[in-house]
């Protein structure tokens, strides 16, 4: 199963086929995922910075799939059962599509063929999401283990996307780790912080 990137959340309707520009893919953020597993992959000693140089273009999907693969044991296992769950789904929409009595037969199949046509679109995005989460876990994972206080990246919205995503990984380990995220100026240049406070 490669990863790539398929496109934001598809709208089906028996009229056609509308894009929310607002439910990106989640490969959109994978790259960034990547670079900040491999910028925590230390061994960390006490009140030291560490700085990491982001790549000026995007890792290459298999370089990101291999990394979160070594560091996630199940994950071929975890794309696999969500990729039957998509195709689950997608025969749930294909069943009601055909027992939909408020359509003609007309738009009952003009549904059916836009349900099937983006059937491959839908599998990418429900495995790009498995593979998304499992390197956030990742993250949160290492922030604990090396009791990390705090992230410092560049303000980009993607980033921020990344920051929220494992503020609300950090909240789900047990015991839960607080975190907030701030935004502030540094040298003229706007960057997002998230920062770390460990209970006890």
């Amino acid at each position: 199963m490669p990863l790539k990137y398929a496109g934001p959340k598809p709208l089906i309707s028996a009229h056609g086929i509308t894009f929310d520009q607002n439910k990106e893919d989640k490969f959109a953020y994978l790259s960034i995922v990547a670079e900040l597993i491999q910028a925590l992959d230390h061994n960390y000693q006490a009140n030291e910075r560490y700085t990491y140089l982001a790549k000026a273009e995007p890792l290459k999907a298999d370089t990101i799939l291999e990394l979160i693969k070594s560091k996630d044991k199940n994950l071929l296992a975890e794309m696999e059962d969500r990729r039957l769950r998509v195709e689950n789904e997608i025969a749930d929409e294909l069943t009601r599509a055909s027992e939909n009595k408020t359509l003609c037969q007309e738009e009952c199949d003009v549904l059916i063929r836009n349900i099937e046509l983006l059937r491959n679109y839908q599998i990418s995005r429900g495995i790009n999401k498995t593979v998304y989460y499992a390197g956030i876990n990742i993250i949160a994972e290492e922030i604990k283990k090396g009791h990390i206080d705090y992230i410092n990246a560049p303000m980009f919205p993607k980033f921020l996307h990344v920051f929220h995503s494992i503020q609300g990984a950090l909240s789900k380990l047990h015991p839960p780790v607080d975190s907030n995220i701030d935004i502030h100026e540094h040298d003229g240049h706007l960057n997002v912080r998230l920062e770390v406070t460990f209970r006890g």
